[in-house]
């Protein structure tokens, strides 16, 4: 089995910890259809950027000069949805991260609700780690108690033997 890209994770989280500060708050049923676009994007062939336009997102350009961020993770917005989704690579395996502003730290329980009770407790950097569908799965809450923030990672599915 295959095991997590925990060193890609947290740079990432890192980069996504200090840019949600400047995202809008976003409602949670937009974080969580966000989620759900992951698995869309993350398929066990490999991260699909393709199917991400057609579900809304187009990819983040740099300020005046409209071309893609040449470098680092690869980010796409939403015309519809506040939060922003950050691609650890752009084909072959890899994380889809949902990035998203709280209205509240209490938000984050609320969210946390839609698994009825069923997640594991937090690591020591208080990431919860399970599977859905197959998928590796690390939500952290993140941000600061004047901004609090998410971050929700789909990773591209296991392979096991």
């Amino acid at each position: 089995m295959r095991s997590f890209k925990c060193v890609a994770f947290a740079g990432l989280l890192a980069l996504s910890a200090s840019a949600s500060a400047d995202i809008p708050v976003s409602p949670l049923g937009d974080i969580y259809e966000s989620y759900n676009d992951c698995f869309k994007v993350a398929t066990k062939e490999g991260i699909k950027t393709d199917v991400l336009a057609g579900l809304g997102w187009s990819r983040a350009t740099i300020s005046g000069g409209g071309k893609p961020v040449a470098s680092g993770p690869i980010i796409y917005g939403h015309s519809k949805r506040k939060p922003i989704i950050l691609l650890s690579a752009d084909k072959g395996e890899g994380l889809c991260i949902v990035m998203a502003r709280l209205e509240s730290p209490k938000a984050f329980e609320e969210f946390q609700g839609a698994w009825g009770g069923k997640l594991p407790k937090p690591d020591a950097d208080g990431t919860i780690t399970f599977f859905a569908e197959g998928h590796p799965i690390m939500l952290k809450q993140t941000g600061s108690a004047q901004k609090p923030a998410m971050t929700i990672s789909v990773m591209t599915p296991m392979e096991t033997k």
